[in-house]
């Protein structure tokens, strides 16, 4: 039995056709815009070294580790302030910038006041007491 050649052209013909019919895989993710240039007017300034500057916090420039630092001397002095006898510490209100500690609020006495501030200033990382506590009104 003999193949015809004109049949085995055919079947080769066919199988070429069929691998053209193929189509190439495509990449599932988009390509990568190109990078444009920054003019020169405009210089590029390297990041601070001393940490990465918060978005939205209080004062301009300030650093991650000063506002962890911040935080810190909050919470030491708020601790401080429940632990005494003498002063009511839920109510006094303590924000901390720069270790810049600010005291808020109403207390039952002028010596709750001086108490506080003095409590304020004993804690470690604090460099300046502004105490803007008020003396309730007693009826």
């Amino acid at each position: 039995m003999r193949i015809q050649p004109l049949f085995c052209v055919a079947v080769v013909g066919l199988a070429l056709a069929a691998g053209c019919q193929r189509e190439e895989p495509r990449p599932t993710t988009a390509p990568t815009p190109p990078m444009t240039p920054q003019p020169a007017e405009q210089p590029t300034t390297p990041a601070p070294q001393t940490g990465t500057t918060v978005p939205g916090s209080t004062g301009a420039g300030r650093t991650v580790g000063q506002t962890v630092d911040d935080a810190t001397i909050t919470a030491k002095v708020k601790a401080a302030l429940l632990q005494a006898a003498d002063v009511k510490g839920t109510d006094v209100n303590v924000d901390t910038v720069n270790g810049a500690v600010t005291l808020k609020g109403s207390v039952e006495s002028q010596a709750q006041t001086d108490r506080a501030a003095q409590i304020a200033r004993a804690s470690e990382g604090v460099r300046e007491v502004n105490n803007q506590l008020t003396v309730k009104a007693r009826p």
